[in-house]
């Protein structure tokens, strides 16, 4: 039987907050998804797998993400860029402001990769940008 994958975010206009969801979602769609978070409107999009249970999710946008999930193990999951520094930077993540080392920041191509990795399986490790705990 094949895993299936849900895509889900939030579409924030005004005062009103619709989530969505797609089943089975095309890798196209889930590019899309990741290319509308402005930081705005739409802040956050998470991947999540049934059998076994894991997720990652996106959050931020239009220029720098946080990307954080959970293994299938239960390790918590975060990708890194440590190189970026430590200066703080706002971003807006599911809707809420919130201060951030810029070194705990990804661009969009980092996040499209980590993305392929999560989908695969991480076929070649999780990589020393990302950092676990248990």
């Amino acid at each position: 039987m094949k895993s299936l994958f849900t895509l889900s975010g939030d579409d924030r206009s005004g005062n009103r907050t619709a989530d969505w969801e797609v089943e089975d979602p095309t890798p196209e769609r889930i590019s899309s998804a990741i290319r509308d978070l402005d930081g705005h409107r739409y802040t956050e999009v998470s991947l999540s797998e049934d059998e076994p249970f894991r997720y990652l999710s996106v959050a931020g946008g239009p220029e720098l993400y946080l990307v954080t999930g959970e293994g299938a193990d239960g390790e918590i999951l975060q990708l890194h860029e440590p190189a970026a520094g430590s200066q703080s930077v706002e971003l807006v993540c599911g809707g809420q402001m919130g201060v951030f080392p810029r070194r705990d920041l990804v661009t969009r191509e980092q996040v499209h990769s980590a993305v392929s990795d999560f989908l695969n399986g991480f076929p070649d490790g999780l990589g020393e940008s990302w950092s676990v705990d248990q």
